[in-house]
């Protein structure tokens, strides 16, 4: 029983820790690098970036925003400008 209960445990963490796509990882780390190279005060955390940029991606209603997101983030090369992205 407790073999069962452990396999339970394991598959049900491993669901829990899904791969992010390229596309939210370098969206969330550009943005990231940009905070704290211009000593922004908006409150970031990649790691929930990451997320809700996943949960985004997922809805078909959002995914145009978030790669039209990725555009704008991806072609700046001010962070100024990469903040100021949509």
């Amino acid at each position: 029983m407790r073999s069962v209960l452990l396999v339970a445990l394991l598959a049900s963490l491993g669901a829990c820790t899904q791969p992010r796509s390229k596309t939210c990882t370098d969206i969330c780390s550009r943005e990231s690098d940009c905070i704290q190279s211009t000593n922004s005060q908006i409150p970031f955390d990649e790691k929930e970036c990451v997320v809700a940029c996943e949960m985004l991606r997922n809805d078909q209603q959002n995914l145009a925003k978030v790669e039209q997101h990725k555009e704008c983030v991806l072609s700046k090369t001010s962070c100024t400008d990469v903040l100021d992205c949509p």
